[in-house]
């Protein structure tokens, strides 16, 4: 297993990670490498400012594949920006959930769209 580090703002080629498509770049290089077996690191280094629509695609959809055991064996997070650990912990805690059962939560979605 190699290790592969990523540096967001490089790979954003940005100091702000804050669109979903951003988030998808991400979540391409780690899925690419967690799928070759390798460890990822995946570095804050540099990211100033971070919300939760960037973190949903990049770590968030990454449970829809993988589990915590998994994710904690393959993926590291480092030099989070100052203040962001809740929202890595909502982003997680809701993709988990939203995973676990994703046919439920879509029904009840479209329920509630429909005034069901």
């Amino acid at each position: 297993m190699a290790i592969v580090t990523l540096n967001v703002a490089s790979l954003i080629e940005s100091p702000s990670a804050l669109t979903r498509e951003q988030g998808a770049v991400i979540y391409n290089q780690i899925i690419t490498n967690l799928i070759s077996g390798n460890k990822v690191i995946l570095d804050f280094i540099d990211i100033e400012s971070l919300i939760t629509p960037f973190l949903n695609v990049s770590i968030g959809k990454l449970y829809e594949t993988y589990n915590s055991t998994q994710l904690n064996a393959q993926l590291e997070i480092k030099n989070p920006p100052e203040g962001t650990n809740a929202k890595f912990q909502m982003v997680i805690a809701n993709a988990k959930q939203y995973y676990s059962n994703k046919n439920a939560f879509t029904k009840v979605v479209e329920d509630v769209i429909n005034n069901q």
